[in-house]
């Protein structure tokens, strides 16, 4: 069968990743990505012409089937263009089309995220019960909190996923704790709005940790999320450890409310940049103990697994398949 062969593309705040990729015309035929991805500074970019200008220049001579960029922010309901929310970074699809000489799709990231999961090779569970073919629930901290819902088709033979995409993660921010509420009122100080993403990302977690700081009244220090990461899992650190306890707690609850929201008893599964680096912190911290407090219905989310994802590029895996379903 012939192979196609397209572009991808997976931007967000921090980094915009490029990469090509077979598509046959035969749908039983599993995509492949090809060679390796071009990985660009998403802040250095102010304009779509100037990104879309290198990545013009990187795959000069490539003529591409077609294209699809899934971007960290909401696309525009004619799906003419999107922004990346967090740097504002604009692209519209006429430009890409002119620059690249194919008409490019764009997708939300969580979009390709979820996308990616069924396909997922690294996954590792984290309490629950069996893994089955029911509605699954998608989020994962990085630049943002991205959330997202699979929903399992049965029909045609096996089983065939629809992405229902969403902004869950600028949802409200409910603490469920004593902390988590003092945490919260500390955070409000400072944010006009204190919703999920304010504390369960990379920035967030910087949050996160000068609300605790000011909790146990000590100055805060500049330091980075990676620091905050490393001193608390090294518990070198009291309040940095702290930090990640409270910040594990919060995922803990947030994934449980997904998977109350939309019946996820299909495993809700943990994406993005920063669980995979703090797996082992996170297998033993109060995230499933959280997932599992949920009152009358505690015995309900038991029995759901929680699944992070440890592959290394699921949202260009993810732009290579939603590409590949619109064939």
């Amino acid at each position: 069968m012939a192979i196609g062969l397209s572009l991808v593309a997976d931007i967000g705040a921090t980094n915009a990743r490029f990469q090509c990729c077979g598509i046959s015309d035969d749908p039983a035929e599993a995509p492949v990505l090809v060679g390796e991805p071009l990985v660009l500074s998403t802040p250095a970019y102010a304009t779509e012409a100037a990104l879309l200008t290198d990545v013009q220049a990187h795959y000069s001579g490539t003529q591409f089937a077609s294209a699809l960029f899934a971007v960290a922010g909401p696309v525009s309901l004619d799906g003419s263009a999107v922004e990346v929310i967090n740097t504002g970074l604009q692209i519209h699809a006429s430009e890409a089309k002119e620059r690249l000489s194919t008409a490019v799709t764009f997708v939300n990231d969580f979009h390709a995220q979820a996308m990616a999961v069924p396909f997922a090779q690294q996954i590792q569970q984290v309490g629950g019960g069996a893994v089955l073919p029911h509605v699954k629930g998608v989020l994962g901290p990085g630049s943002g909190l991205g959330m997202a819902t699979l929903v399992p088709n049965h029909s045609g033979g096996g089983v065939h996923w629809q992405v229902l995409p969403s902004e869950g993660g600028h949802a409200d921010l409910a603490p469920s704790t004593f902390l988590e509420a003092e945490l919260w009122s500390i955070l409000a100080q400072n944010h006009d709005h204190v919703c999920l993403e304010t504390v369960l990302c990379g920035s967030g977690l910087v949050n996160l940790y000068r609300a605790m700081c000011g909790l146990w009244g000590s100055q805060a220090e500049e330091i980075s999320a990676e620091e905050i990461s490393q001193r608390g899992q090294a518990m070198s650190d009291p309040v940095c450890h702290q930090t990640l306890e409270a910040f594990a707690g919060f995922l803990g609850s947030a994934a449980a409310n997904l998977a109350l929201t939309v019946g996820a008893r299909g495993g809700v599964y943990i994406s993005g940049g920063i669980a995979p680096q703090m797996l082992e912190f996170l297998v033993s911290s109060p995230l499933r103990r959280r997932f599992e407090e949920k009152g009358d219905l505690s015995d309900y989310v038991k029995e759901i697994p929680i699944l992070m994802v440890l592959d290394t590029e699921p949202g260009l895996t993810g732009a290579m398949y939603c590409l590949a379903e619109g064939r």
